[in-house]
């Protein structure tokens, strides 16, 4: 193999490298500013529940839970506004929980 021929692939390796990581940063603005238009603050816990003090400041965000029992529960979607968020399983134990936010 001639001299010329490694260096143009050494050079196509080290563009396609130089690519990749330009995009990588390139999808990480994207989701950088897609972050949701709400913020949440003294969340607190129980093994069947949770609740948080929320502002929504753009879109709609609502509660969800998640319970051990299989159920799923969610709250209404609130527009922009101080909201007190939180969620119940009732009886059953506390799964998975989270707000949920849509533009």
């Amino acid at each position: 193999m001639q001299l010329s021929t490694v260096r143009n692939k050494v050079a196509a390796s080290v563009g396609a490298i130089a690519l990749t990581a330009f995009c990588g940063v390139m999808t990480a603005s994207p989701a950088q500013a897609a972050n949701p238009g709400y913020r949440c603050t003294n969340w607190k816990t129980t093994n069947t529940g949770w609740t948080a003090d929320c502002r929504v400041t753009r879109g709609k965000a609502r509660a969800m839970a998640e319970c051990y029992d299989g159920t799923s529960h969610f709250g209404r979607w609130m527009g922009p506004g101080n909201w007190k968020f939180g969620m119940s399983c009732g009886r059953s134990k506390l799964g998975a929980y989270d707000v949920e936010w849509k533009a």
